[in-house]
């Protein structure tokens, strides 16, 4: 049957405009006045004043540890070392916890708690001896281990940390490529509690407007899981995920689902982590923190080339974690080495992208996708890592328009909620926690944020032709809104609530 949904505004993000759109069989037939495109077959769907636009696409995050988190121990409101103690004993005490039961913690953030510091192992030991436990950072690119958790993943004290990270045995503490490759050892929970925590994942997404979702680094302990989600179609929203370079067995088992959808997910490329987060001081920069420190990569030169060849081999696209300029700046000058043809890389996070670097950005046709919410959670935390003049370049949307950049905005789930109002919120705002504008003078407009939440993102993806705007012929993603972002006064655009998520013209979420 087809829709047409009238009487509100539409904001379609192209030329076409009307008062009026049609669907049907989950694509856009008609975009016009009412008096012209009704038919008396069709059933109207009142917007009751409201504002239509383009489904949300969400240009990176990371569904599997997003699902995950709902099984895990929520740190987020901590404020003290006790106070994490006490949840997790809270926890252990209401489920019932086995014995050797892992506890996989989340939401952690020394920087929230009042001592300022990282909680150790031995502080997780009095919480349990018997069951192994893993406090996750906030950001993921770090975490703290108790003594069993160590044991059982075989961490001692001459343990060598991997290149690209390190191993703290005293504290229990790990960081970038030490945490991720230990954390791949941590047994997954059973596959009936990951399959319900995928649709809560989907439904949360579709909560905030979200239609197209990433995984943005596919391991090869998802590798079982995926099939299993596949085989019982879990996904009704569109999944994009990203392997390691390291687990080819991703395009070879998952073959009919690389570059195209099937069953609602798709292998959009490969992935690869070059530095870590600024907050934590592991991005690698150009000019020093201000305790002196520099960061420093997890790949080499060599490894980056040797990756880009294989993408460009196979022309797919690649997604590079590049938080510090001198990432980004190696990232940049390896591609130019071996380009051939256009995989449009994506420069995931950029938090750090100096004005200077644009140009070589614009020329080699890369995509940042800006981690912008920082400005807000972490804009309080760079001022003090970076100094204040040089924090106000975090994410520096406006200079990439004048730079005539194509750029995208993410929210990095599960390190914060994938909402897509927030991020429109800040990158209009730019304010931080404490109530500081953060750069001012890279502020943008509403209109380009929107785009850069939704029809930036369908390019990112390579599909430009079917997502992304309001258009006669592509797919029915659309989000119903209770105000206008482009017209709300900028301050109250936070207070935009989604009312209706439809994807390929079904309702996927109703508030």
């Amino acid at each position: 049957m087809k829709k047409i949904y009238t009487n509100g505004t539409i904001v379609t993000l192209e030329d076409m405009s009307g008062d009026s759109l049609v669907e049907e069989n989950g694509k856009i037939i008609a975009i016009d006045n009412y008096h012209k495109i009704y038919q008396k077959d069709m059933k109207i769907v009142d917007l009751q004043g409201k504002t239509l636009i383009p489904a949300f696409i969400d240009s990176h995050s990371h569904i599997s540890g997003y699902a995950s988190a709902f099984l895990q121990v929520s740190l987020d409101n901590c404020q003290s070392i006790v106070d994490v103690q006490q949840q997790i004993e809270k926890y252990i005490q209401e489920n019932n916890i086995k014995d050797h039961q892992w506890i996989m913690c989340k939401g952690y953030d020394q920087h929230r708690l009042i001592e300022k510091r990282h909680i150790t192992k031995l502080e997780l030991d009095e919480v349990s001896k018997q069951h192994p436990i893993v406090v996750q950072h906030q950001t993921g690119h770090c975490g703290i281990m108790n003594s069993l958790a160590l044991e059982i993943l075989g961490i001692e004290k001459t343990t060598k940390s991997p290149a690209g990270g390190q191993i703290n045995y005293q504290e229990g503490f790990l960081e970038e490529n030490a945490f991720a490759l230990y954390l791949q050892k941590v047994p997954m929970p059973s596959l009936d509690l990951l399959k319900k925590a995928y649709l809560h994942a989907q439904q949360e997404y579709a909560r905030f407007g979200i239609t197209t979702v990433q995984d943005g680094m596919l391991v090869k302990p998802l590798l079982p899981i995926y099939k299993a989600l596949l085989k019982d179609k879990i996904f009704y929203l569109d999944i994009v995920g990203y392997p390691g370079f390291d687990v080819p067995e991703y395009m070879q088992e998952l073959k009919e689902h690389v570059k195209q959808y099937k069953d609602h997910f798709k292998i959009g490329g490969y992935k690869m982590f070059l530095d870590g987060s600024p907050q934590n001081k592991t991005a690698w920069v150009i000019d020093p923190y201000t305790d002196g420190s520099y960061g420093y990569p997890t790949l080499t030169d060599q490894q980056i080339q040797d990756n880009l060849k294989k993408a460009i081999d196979e022309d797919i696209q690649v997604l590079a974690h590049c938080n510090g300029d001198q990432a980004i700046s190696h990232y940049m000058n390896q591609y130019q080495i071996v380009k051939k043809q256009d995989i449009r890389p994506v420069i995931i996070h950029a938090q750090m992208m100096r004005p200077s670097q644009m140009n070589q950005v614009k020329e080699l046709a890369m995509l940042p996708s800006f981690f912008l919410s920082h400005v807000y959670y972490f804009g309080d935390i760079h001022k003090e890592n970076m100094g204040v003049q040089r924090a106000q370049y975090i994410s520096p949307l406006h200079s990439a328009l004048e730079h005539d950049l194509r750029f995208t905005l993410h929210t990095d789930a599960p390190v914060i909620q994938p909402n897509m109002i927030e991020s429109l919120h800040i990158a209009v705002n730019r304010k931080t926690k404490n109530g500081d504008i953060l750069g001012q003078n890279e502020c943008i407009q509403p209109i380009d944020a929107l785009k850069a939440l939704t029809i930036n993102g369908a390019y990112q993806y390579h599909e430009e032709n079917q997502k992304g705007s309001l258009k006669v012929g592509k797919n029915a993603d659309m989000v119903i809104l209770s105000d206008n972002p482009l017209t709300i006064d900028k301050k109250h655009i936070k207070d935009i609530k989604v009312l209706k998520t439809i994807k390929d013209g079904i309702t996927v979420y109703e508030g």
